[in-house]
């Protein structure tokens, strides 16, 4: 293979090629980091003969870890089996299972899913007596996960002692890890931080991988949490070549643990690192690019890029002014049908995004009386549905019989006259003998408190279980949920539980199931991979909402915009444009939540390859109730010579200023101020005490800047410490007292 500049960008080539330690890649939207990151795999293993084991390349979604392996298999044209490239998640799931034995699970461990997580809390919550009436399962699920991203223990939880929900977490944090440890299962965030115990407790095996990983490379590095970023540096050695590449203006997750900071402080981890920035833009056309570089230029928290590109200049990005939320959707279908037949465009071409999913309902009506067919990326996925979720766990009791989760999903699916008292008495027999749930079913004629009747079909339950257990080694995975599915009855329940339509709807989805497996363990026996009902399992727990993105359906795509990254279309319409809507409400005051929701949008315009819409309504339904809305200060950060505007209640288009002094005006009005070239919104002094509608009272600590850009840096009451941008705090004077 060739690795000229025939293949590959100067700069491109130059980082593939590069022999620094340690290398940071700036890839800017559209400018090839895929590309770059899998010709330097391919580079390694081909003209560097580096064993394709001594390799460690880790993404973010299944989709993205897909592509790098098809290309460097396509480029390297070697036996790549040996390569180790995948999710995080999916990659240390692998070593896990790897190094069982040194861990106080099974190597055929459960990966609970949400619900599961869910459930397993609310099993919990009932052994320590607290009520769901007053505390939502969910909220312990999510503080949980909070705190495993950022690597604190229940020990370690800070706690507002007059919080009675805090007071309760470290208890219920605590009896949940036990209770995954009994259950031998994990969520996603122990795949991480189990890891990180293995190597701590074991340091022959973390040298072990230090020898083996002789190079890591990460994609979206600007995407890592502190787990995923700890895990990577424990892994380096000193020998070790690191490649990261990562775009800190896409940094966009930040309410899920992501630190912007490990990109921006890469050359402080690594002070000999060498950088290149990837600046040539393939995607978008010139007025998409420009305009979207000077909304990003706005950000402080950045290294920096200058992107551009050889395309044509394009279409101007259409700025749509709308009555309401019905008004703009009726305005992107116009525009949809415009695009189709000016363009030639198809359904599936086009894409729009919004900021959050109740956006989505008024855009659904229009679509429908469109006839215009659309899908939902997010909505309710093939695995989530009922019927496939209650054939899993039946898988996952007979890859893992210690799951207690979910064996009370099935012990009554279908109907088997089996109740919850039967199985709570079961469980407290398991409990006293210290078995599991399932042994205590195949032991049920031992609890007197049941009667034959009723033992006979838990025990023709465990029978049926334990022979699929001992099937599962013999038949293919496939073959064992067919036979399974059908002499549990699940087909029939499906025919008769619900009315023809959606019985044959459901019962496609068990047939489709089956195809799944099937095509599932082809593929991994052709590529001499573990093709068992377990790696099947472990697959589908690690998807996420775009892997399961069909992209051959002729349907016009809808998502949010967290949704959209990674992705790229012919067309992008950005829905929402207000104050309170995008930049939300509870984010637009602090700096840093400001910044991200600018670069949220940022990430939306920078998927649009020829045409970019951005539309605002001037009231929008909420809560039942009518409200006038402000445009967004995004759209006065886009320069005028990048726009083209078109108006509500009227067919005039222009570009320029036309709209631009009424917007700015609003949204001066919107943050009551006077004047718009007033040199500041009103002097703060260190040590002046101000009032906050949401943080309440607070101490000004600092202070940055001056006019527009000028930020606070103020300690509210309870240790809370907020840096603000003035002109958009709101923030009240407090008169202090002699």
């Amino acid at each position: 293979m060739s690795f000229t500049s025939k293949n590959l960008n100067s700069v491109q080539l130059e980082a593939v090629k590069s022999k620094n330690q340690h290398i940071l890649i700036l890839a800017g939207a559209g400018s090839g980091k895929t590309r770059t990151l899998t010709y330097r795999i391919a580079y390694l293993i081909h003209e560097k003969n580096v064993d394709p084991s001594n390799i460690l390349a880790v993404t973010f979604t299944n989709k993205a870890a897909r592509e790098m392996k098809e290309r460097v298999e396509k480029l390297a044209k070697g036996n790549l089996a040996k390569l180790w490239i995948g999710t995080f998640h999916s990659m240390f799931a692998r070593l896990l299972r790897m190094e069982a034995k040194a861990l106080p699970y099974g190597s055929d461990f459960t990966i609970y899913d949400s619900d599961d997580q869910v459930n397993a809390i609310k099993k919990v919550m009932s052994m320590l007596n607290i009520p769901q009436q007053l505390h939502s399962p969910k909220l312990f699920q999510a503080r949980i996960s909070q705190a495993k991203n950022k690597m604190i223990s229940p020990d370690k939880l800070e706690v507002k002692k007059d919080d009675n929900f805090d007071v309760l977490l470290p208890d219920v944090f605590r009896r949940y890890n036990e209770f995954l440890h009994e259950n031998n299962a994990v969520d996603f965030d122990d795949l991480l931080l189990l890891p990180m115990q293995l190597f701590n407790d074991h340091p022959s095996i973390l040298k072990k991988y230090h020898r083996k990983f002789k190079y890591i490379l990460v994609d979206e590095y600007q995407d890592t949490n502190k787990a995923q970023y700890s895990l990577i540096h424990q892994l380096m050695s000193k020998n070790s070549h690191i490649c990261v590449v990562g775009d800190e203006d896409q940094s966009i997750y930040r309410w899920r643990g992501a630190d912007i900071n490990n990109i921006l402080n890469f050359n402080k981890d690594y002070p000999e690192a060498k950088v290149f920035r990837l600046e040539e833009n393939y995607r978008s056309n010139k007025y998409i690019l420009n305009g979207a570089g000077a909304l990003i230029s706005n950000n402080t928290e950045r290294l920096g890029k200058d992107l551009w590109t050889n395309r044509k200049d394009g279409d101007p990005i259409i700025l749509m002014d709308a009555e309401n939320e019905s008004d703009e959707a009726k305005k992107i279908v116009e525009n949809i049908h415009k695009e189709m037949f000016s363009k030639k465009r198809s359904f599936k071409d086009i894409a729009i995004l919004y900021r959050t999913n109740a956006q989505s309902r008024a855009l659904e009506d229009e679509l429908r009386k469109n006839a215009i067919s659309y899908a939902i990326v997010s909505g309710v996925k093939f695995y989530e549905r009922k019927e496939i979720k209650d054939i899993l766990a039946y898988l996952k009791v007979i890859t893992n019989p210690r799951d207690s989760v979910s064996l009370r999903r099935i012990v009554n699916f279908p109907l088997r006259g089996i109740g919850e008292t039967t199985v709570g008495k079961i469980e407290k027999f398991a409990e006293a003998l210290n078995i599991s749930l399932l042994e205590g079913m195949g032991k049920v004629q031992e609890v007197i408190s049941i009667s034959s009747g009723m033992a006979n079909r838990v025990l023709e339950f465990y029978e049926m279980i334990n022979k699929y257990q001992k099937s599962s080694k013999k038949i293919s995975a496939a073959e064992l949920t067919s036979s399974l599915t059908h002499e549990t009855g699940i087909i029939t329940h499906l025919k008769n539980e619900y009315d023809q339509y959606e019985s044959e709807s459901r019962i496609d989805n068990v047939y489709e199931l089956f195809s799944t497996i099937e095509i599932f363990s082809t593929e991994r026996e052709q590529e001499k991979k573990d093709s068992s009902l377990s790696a099947f399992l472990e697959d589908v727990a690690l998807l996420s909402d775009i892997d399961s993105m069909n992209t051959t359906r002729n349907s016009v795509t809808m998502m949010t915009l967290h949704s959209s990254k990674g992705l790229e279309f012919p067309v992008i319409f950005i829905t929402g444009m207000e104050m309170g809507l995008f930049p939300l409400q509870r984010n637009f005051a602090d700096n840093s939540e400001l910044e991200e929701e600018r670069r949220l949008l940022y990430v939306g315009m920078t998927r649009a390859q020829e045409n970019l819409y951005l539309s605002y309504a001037r009231s929008r339904r909420r809560f039942n109730n009518i409200n006038y809305t402000t445009p967004s200060l995004f759209l006065d950060e886009i320069p005028s010579e990048f726009t083209e505007e078109r108006l509500a209640g009227s067919s005039a288009t222009g570009k320029g200023k036309s709209k631009r002094h009424t917007r700015r005006k609003k949204l001066l009005e919107y943050f009551h101020q006077e004047d718009e070239s007033q040199e500041e919104v009103t002097s703060y002094a260190i040590g002046s005490r101000v009032y906050h509608e949401t943080f309440g009272k607070g101490e000004v600590i600092g202070v940055e800047g001056q006019g527009d850009k000028m930020k606070i840096s103020i300690k509210f009451e309870g240790e809370v410490y907020k840096k603000l941008i003035a002109q958009y705090a709101n923030l009240t004077p407090i008169e202090i007292s002699d």
